[in-house]
């Protein structure tokens, strides 16, 4: 391939709004249908859209990762880890935009139609449209390969750092996510190289259209990537065999005792084990999602009596920090993924304590250069700081909390049919937050940028009524607001 045509395939490798030609089609008769099976082709993208589907392992653990990467980033600000979490991150980001699995499922319907159509001649979709998702295809792959190899430099630092003993507690969570997104990754490059040869096998049958963007050898092979990227499982060679087969035989012989009363029958012997196979790619393992079962009769008991001797440390912690600083010390300390110390945190939550400090310190440096006493200002500052710490305790679970408030804010798991209308700006705010992230967890950004779009429009025009002294408009308006979220947006 030429220097100029691998630019321009650059380009469009990394170009997120390029379109699909979908007005480029080409004439099919009945005979030509026929030789080209065209069923096949159909059953090939929707089994191949089934890769990233939105109930694989890979979302949630893009999403434990970036929780993890913020927590990451608020401990270490310029550190060499942090930075290739970042790009590992925006790699992620770009493969959820991509969408491949909707790409593959709109060129699987467009043939269906036609294979569908019994007239003599038929209109079908063209080479075109073919290498439009051959290029989506290089391109997610080209993302997971260099997610795949931050991920591995970031994996060495961290194993350094934890060798040293630095930050033990946050840096272990942080190395089992960043492994685990670094096996899926492999798993999925492997199936996404099988599904580009076998969508390249129908690149010359389908006919081509009058759309011109690529060069004649624009479409290449990306099996040469294998190499590079190092995803293929690899042969064991003959003494890493007979190591493996030695250590069986100890486990056997050392277990001759338990294993007598077993029948020969049920045992199952391996007489070959100097082949493996490549396409095994192994099975993908979901995290067990852990829920908490809270019995009814612990209503009847206070909170500080169902506190873990690790949670009531905590508590006491928090309640004896006599400063913002020290507040601030043991939050960052804090290992928010813990699911023993902190079950019910949640990144909502996360993000709440992290604005509830930002406001905290905003109060104390006003406070700082007003005109009162130095001894006003002490009272003032440890107020502030005990408010604080109050409010942190409630948000993080190791106290009660009724407030309407912050029940609505932590709803950011429920369906947008358990959610209500609302009267107040606060609430308002909060559904449309919670609206937004159930959205954007469904990978609906079309009535994500729809719903910022209302809520920016009704929110100035809310506050203008507030400042003309409309407040029972303002107030219908907030509640008429609230129906249309959750009647549009269903």
């Amino acid at each position: 391939m030429s220097r100029s045509g691998a630019n321009i395939l650059l380009i469009m490798w990394n170009d997120l709004n390029l379109q699909c030609p979908v007005e480029d089609v080409c004439i099919y008769s009945s005979q030509d249908k026929a030789v080209l099976n065209l069923t096949e082709l159909v059953s090939l993208l929707t089994s191949s859209a089934e890769v990233l589907t939105k109930d694989h392992p890979i979302w949630g653990e893009i999403k434990i990762f970036q929780n993890v990467q913020a927590k990451y980033g608020r401990i270490l600000h310029c550190d060499k880890c942090l930075l290739l979490l970042q790009k590992v991150g925006t790699c992620l980001r770009k493969v959820v935009l991509l969408n491949l699995s909707k790409i593959y499922l709109d060129l699987a319907e467009h043939f269906l139609k036609g294979v569908q159509d019994l007239n003599s001649s038929t209109q079908l979709p063209s080479r075109q449209q073919l290498e439009y998702v051959l290029l989506r295809t290089q391109s997610t792959a080209k993302l997971l390969c260099e997610a795949l190899r931050y991920s591995k430099e970031a994996f060495c630092y961290l194993i350094q750092k934890l060798k040293i003993g630095h930050l033990v507690s946050h840096l272990m969570m942080a190395t089992s996510v960043t492994a685990r997104v670094n096996i899926l990754f492999k798993g999925i490059l492997i199936q996404l190289f099988d599904i580009y040869q076998n969508l390249y096998s129908w690149h010359q049958k389908l006919k081509r259209g009058t759309f011109k963007w690529l060069i004649d050898d624009g479409s290449q092979h990306m099996y040469i990537f294998l190499i590079k990227c190092d995803v293929w499982p690899k042969p064991m060679t003959e003494d890493q065999q007979n190591i493996v087969l030695n250590f069986f035989e100890r486990e056997k012989n050392g277990k001759e005792a338990e294993t007598a009363d077993v029948d020969e029958n049920d045992c199952v012997i391996i007489s070959e084990t100097n082949q493996l196979e490549n396409s095994d790619i192994g099975e993908v393992v979901e995290r067990k999602s852990i829920n908490t079962v809270v019995d009814v009769r612990e209503k009847d008991t206070p909170k500080r009596n169902q506190l873990t001797q690790s949670q009531k440390i905590l508590l006491e912690r928090i309640n004896n920090a006599m400063d913002l600083k020290t507040l601030m010390v043991i939050w960052n300390n804090i290992d928010v993924n813990s699911q023993v110390l902190l079950p019910n945190l949640k990144p909502s939550k996360i993000r709440l304590i992290d604005k509830l400090f930002l406001l905290a310190e905003k109060k104390i440096k006003r406070l700082k250069v007003s005109p009162l006493s130095v001894h006003g200002k002490h009272i003032k500052m440890v107020a502030i700081t005990k408010l604080t710490a109050t409010k942190l305790t409630k948000h993080l679970g190791l106290i009660d909390d009724s407030g309407t408030l912050d029940n609505l804010s932590s709803c950011a798991n429920q369906s947008v049919e358990e959610l209500k209308p609302v009267k107040t700006f606060k609430k308002l705010k909060a559904l449309y937050k919670n609206l937004y992230q159930i959205l954007q967890t469904s990978q609906q950004y079309d009535k994500c940028h729809t719903l910022k779009k209302i809520f920016r429009s009704r929110k100035a025009d809310i506050k203008l009524l507030i400042k003309n002294g409309e407040k029972m408009c303002a107030r219908k308006l907030i509640f008429c607001t609230s129906k249309v979220f959750l009647t549009r947006f269903q």
